[in-house]
């Protein structure tokens, strides 16, 4: 067991898993499930969901790893746009 003043938690912010240095640390804790897996299918298009809840460490898992043959890239969109996503999801439920 460790001592609670050597555990690492990690960044708050997923996007500092982008540089080379920190990338094993985040590979090693990321846990892939059926929510990534999801993700990959062909059908979905784009991660929509609240600050918090794991798009950008998704997006950055993807970006820094090949899995299932995907091909990924990491693209901020600005919170004006995000309503218009949320505003189309709604019309369209």
């Amino acid at each position: 067991m460790q001592n609670i003043n050597n555990l690492s938690f990690g960044f708050s912010d997923a996007e500092n898993y982008k540089r080379r240095e920190n990338k094993e640390f985040f590979n090693h804790s990321f846990i892939k499930n059926q929510s990534l897996d999801k993700l990959c299918q062909s059908s979905t298009s784009f991660l929509v969901g609240d600050k918090g809840t794991g798009k950008t460490a998704y997006s950055v898992y993807l970006v820094n790893n090949t899995y299932q043959n995907n091909n990924a890239s990491l693209r901020y969109i600005r919170e004006t746009e995000y309503q218009k996503f949320i505003t189309l999801k709604k019309k369209n439920s």
